[in-house]
C-alpha cells in the first residue's frame, strides 16, 4: 500500500521543494530590485545636485557675459563715436590745407607736430585698430606726403607694412618694411621691421631668405627682443 503511493508521495516533496525554491527566488529578485531602485534614487539625486550647481553656474556665467557685453558695446560705441568725430575733424582739416598745401612743422620733437598732422595720424591709426587697413594705408600715405622725414614717419611706414600683412598682401609688406629700413636706418622700428620680414619669407616657404634676416637681427640688435626671438627661430 505505502509502496503504491510512493511516487505519488515523491511527486509532492518534489512540487514542494519547487514551490518553496520559487519562492526564495523570488525574494531573491525582489531584493535586487529593491537595490537596484535604491541605487537608482541615490544616483537621480546626484544627478539633480550635479545639474543645480551647474544651473547655478551657467546662471553666474550669463550674468558675467551680459555685464561685459554691455561693456563692450559701451567701449565700441565710444570708440566709433571718436572715430566719427575725427573723421569729421579730418575732413574739415583737408578742406582747410587745400590742395598741395603742406603743414610746416618738420621737428624732431614729437611733441611740436602741428595738432592737424598728428590728426591724420592717429585717424589713420584708429582705422588700422578697427581693422579697416585699405583707410589706414591711405591715412598712413597722405600723413607721409605731408610731413615724409617727421618722427612719426617711420611708425607711419610700418604701420603701412602692417596693414598690408593683415590683408594678406605679402610682398606689398615687405617692400614697405624694406622701404622703413632704407630711409630710416636709426629707426627703433627697424628690429621689428627686419624680424617681420623674416616671418613673412618663411610663412611663404622661402627659409633661406628668412634665416638671412633672422642673422641679420641678431647681428646688427643682439640685445634686441626680436634677436632672441630670431635665434629661437633659427633653432626650429
Amino acid at each position: 500500500m505505502i509502496v503504491r503511493h510512493y511516487p505519488k508521495f515523491i511527486a509532492a516533496i518534489f512540487l514542494l521543494f519547487l514551490l518553496v525554491s520559487s519562492g526564495c527566488f523570488n525574494r531573491t529578485r525582489f531584493n535586487n530590485f529593491n537595490w537596484q531602485l535604491d541605487s537608482l534614487r541615490y544616483y537621480t539625486a546626484k544627478f539633480d545636485s550635479i545639474l543645480e550647481n551647474q544651473s547655478e553656474e551657467i546662471t553666474h556665467l550669463r550674468i558675467d557675459f551680459y555685464t561685459k557685453s554691455n561693456e563692450l558695446s559701451e567701449k565700441m560705441e565710444m570708440l566709433n563715436s571718436r572715430i566719427s568725430d575725427t573723421e569729421s575733424q579730418l575732413n574739415r582739416i583737408y578742406e582747410k590745407l587745400g590742395p598741395g598745401r603742406k603743414i610746416s612743422s618738420h621737428t624732431e620733437d614729437i611733441s611740436k607736430i602741428s595738432p592737424e598732422a598728428r590728426l591724420i595720424y592717429e585717424s589713420a591709426y584708429l582705422n588700422y585698430i578697427k581693422g579697416n587697413y585699405s583707410e589706414a594705408i591711405n591715412g598712413f600715405r597722405s600723413y607721409l606726403q605731408i610731413l615724409p622725414d617727421s618722427p612719426l614717419s617711420d611708425n607711419a611706414l610700418y604701420w603701412i607694412g602692417e596693414s598690408y600683412a593683415a590683408m594678406g598682401k605679402s610682398q606689398n609688406a615687405v617692400n614697405v618694411f624694406q622701404e622703413l629700413i632704407n630711409k630710416f636706418p636709426e629707426s627703433t622700428k627697424k628690429a621689428t621691421a627686419l624680424y617681420k620680414i623674416a616671418i613673412i619669407y618663411e610663412e611663404t616657404g622661402d627659409k633661406k631668405t628668412a634665416k638671412f634676416y633672422y642673422n641679420q637681427i641678431i647681428k646688427d640688435f643682439p640685445n634686441s627682443a626680436e634677436a632672441t626671438l630670431a635665434k629661437d627661430k633659427l633653432k626650429q
